[in-house]
Order: structure tokens, then C-alpha cells, then sequence
């Protein structure tokens, strides 16, 4: 006999557009995300326009939670989902820190 706690609920098909809408919008603000953080790091945007990189991170996030909501995910997937939104968070930081790095040593 299958274990009860093995079995998930179907998703409703009311919810494929939302799913699909929100897993589109993550992908759409999390290239925004990189993208102005990316651009105020090499200056081609005021450091003012950094805010927006964070809220377009904090958007990706609302739409990976909405969708995983909808898709009624179990706890290990859920968890996964979080602790990728803190790799996404703190990759670029450490792509530009280590590129500090690396010029800091060249300039020497």
C-alpha cells in the first residue's frame, strides 16, 4: 500500500496559466536582476538603480513561491526553492568580488 504522505494533489487545471505565467515572470525578473546589478557594476548605471536590482530579485522570489504554491510541491522541493533564491541573491556578488579580486592581484 502506498504511503499516504508519498501522495500529492493533483494540480488544478485552473492553475496551469498561473504556473506558467509565474515561472515566465521569474525567469523575466531574475534576468533584470543580474542585469541592472551587472550594469551598476560596471558603471553604466548610477548606484542609485541597485534598489531595483534587489526588487526585481525580491519579484522573482513572490513568483517562484506562487508557482511552487500552485504546483503543491513537498517540503524537500520547497526547501531546494529557497535555498536556490539565496544562491541567485549572493552569486553575483561573489562573481564581482572575486573579479575585484583578480584585478586588485593584475594591477600589483
Amino acid at each position: 500500500m502506498l504511503d499516504p504522505s508519498l501522495i500529492r494533489p493533483e494540480i488544478a487545471l485552473d492553475d496551469f496559466l498561473p504556473i506558467f505565467v509565474s515561472s515566465a515572470l521569474a525567469m523575466v525578473f531574475g534576468g533584470f536582476y543580474v542585469g541592472i546589478y551587472t550594469a551598476v557594476k560596471v558603471e553604466m548605471l548610477k548606484r542609485w538603480a541597485m534598489p531595483f536590482a534587489y526588487l526585481f530579485w525580491m519579484l522573482t522570489s513572490y513568483c517562484l513561491y506562487i508557482m511552487g504554491s500552485l504546483m503543491h510541491v513537498g517540503e524537500f522541493t520547497a526547501k531546494a526553492l529557497i535555498v536556490a533564491m539565496i544562491g541567485y541573491l549572493l552569486l553575483p556578488h561573489a562573481v564581482y568580488y572575486m573579479q575585484h579580486q583578480v584585478h586588485e592581484e593584475n594591477e600589483d
